[in-house]
């Protein structure tokens, strides 16, 4: 067997991730649906690869992980191997790798509650061993290998006291703190590209100790980035998100960010541009907004989230909003991701017929074939300047 040199490997993998995509959009359906039974959630950490999607769904009284491949075998829900009872998947760019968390115990450790597990090339690999039980919430890197989770466990050695913690799973199988202080540190997300690890935090930056309110904090999975927040609002910032090129994160918060910084006890969705190292807020309703994705788009970046119950997306240097249709059904999430013509969706509306579903059932978008409805809103508002120019 030839065994390729590393900067080889490496070359092929970069040339195979920057491959231009098929023409999806012009042979696919204007409607997919990947689920029909069952409350079906989308996951936190969103697909960042083009060619599948990776789904917790119903199996009888419990969930499996399924990986679906929408432009191959679209009807075909793929199931992950010792993945019953599991929760939460993170699919890798690559496709290779996915984390979940999961209290079945599939590798027969004998350890308590719920433990992050990956399973990479059809290998089901340890990632938390936690004492605890409390390890939830991954995310992985381009790869797979590696994985940020949360966890109370003191599984770095850094005698933590119990505080929800952020860790990191080295490709080696060691495990590095990137949190500290004694707040509630959560919702960790690794992008796609470049390595940035975002998560939010209670933790004071300077003494550690909890401020009862979340911000969102920075780093990286190498290690060359000291953890620092990017918010200090004096309302929760919660739900990061990074587009796949790492230049945008998105979050919601309740502060007025863009003023005094207040608590207005109302979320809406704000991006911070990591190179201007400048924010945008993009939403002022009334009822608020929440869950956060975003991704790049040619020249732009396509923000989705939830207000109201209905999906919308915004473009950020178009500056314009739009609507994501659903018959009149109640949004779970909307999450644009398998390409920039597509957004996948978990709604009770019937997309393939009229009316509503009992249950929420994700279906994927084609904005090619089924354009979304603009929405009139004000423009996004920019401080302390406009970091990134129109189109």
């Amino acid at each position: 067997m030839t065994i390729l040199p590393r900067p080889l490997l490496a070359l092929l993998l970069a040339l195979a991730l920057a491959a231009p995509a098929a023409a999806h959009h012009r042979q696919t359906p204007a409607i997919l649906q990947f689920t029909t039974s069952g409350d079906v959630p989308l996951p936190r950490v969103p697909t960042p690869g083009r060619h599948k999607i990776a789904l917790a769904v119903p199996d009888g009284s419990s969930t499996e992980v399924v990986v679906i491949q929408p432009f191959l075998t679209p009807g075909t829900q793929q199931p992950v191997p010792q993945s019953s009872g599991a929760e939460n998947p993170a699919i890798s760019l690559s496709g290779n790798g996915i984390a979940f968390d999961t209290d079945a115990d599939p590798l027969e450790t004998g350890e308590p509650g719920s433990q992050v597990v990956l399973s990479f090339a059809k290998n089901l690999l340890s990632v938390s061993s936690d004492g605890t039980g409390t390890s939830a919430n991954p995310t992985v890197d381009t790869v797979g290998l590696r994985v940020a989770f949360e966890s109370t466990g003191d599984l770095a050695g850094t005698g933590n006291p119990g505080a929800r913690q952020i860790f990191l799973r080295q490709p080696d199988g060691s495990i590095t703190q990137i949190s500290g202080g004694v707040g509630t540190s959560r919702n960790p997300y690794i992008s796609a590209k470049g390595g940035l690890l975002a998560y939010e935090s209670t933790s004071n930056p300077v003494g550690g100790d909890d401020t009862g309110i979340s911000q969102i904090w920075l780093a990286n999975v190498y290690g060359t980035r000291t953890p620092a927040p990017i918010t200090s609002g004096a309302g929760p910032s919660r739900n990061p998100a990074i587009s796949d090129d790492a230049r945008i994160v998105a979050f919601e918060s309740t502060a007025d960010l863009a003023g005094t910084g207040a608590d207005t006890g109302v979320p809406q969705i704000f991006t911070y541009d990591s190179k201007s190292k400048t924010y945008a807020q993009v939403t002022f309703d009334a009822g608020g907004c929440t869950l956060p994705a975003v991704q790049k788009v040619k020249r732009d970046w396509r923000i989705a989230f939830v207000c109201g119950g209905q999906g919308y997306f915004f473009m950020l240097r178009a500056d314009q909003r739009f609507h994501v249709q659903t018959n009149g059904g109640l949004v779970q999430r909307v999450i644009p991701q398998l390409g920039i013509h597509f957004v996948t969706i978990s709604t009770t509306g019937d997309l393939l017929g009229s009316g509503t579903t009992p249950n929420k059932q994700v279906y994927m978008i084609n904005l090619y074939k089924r354009p979304p409805e603009s929405v009139a809103t004000g423009p996004a508002v920019w401080f302390p300047f406009q970091g990134i120019g129109p189109l």
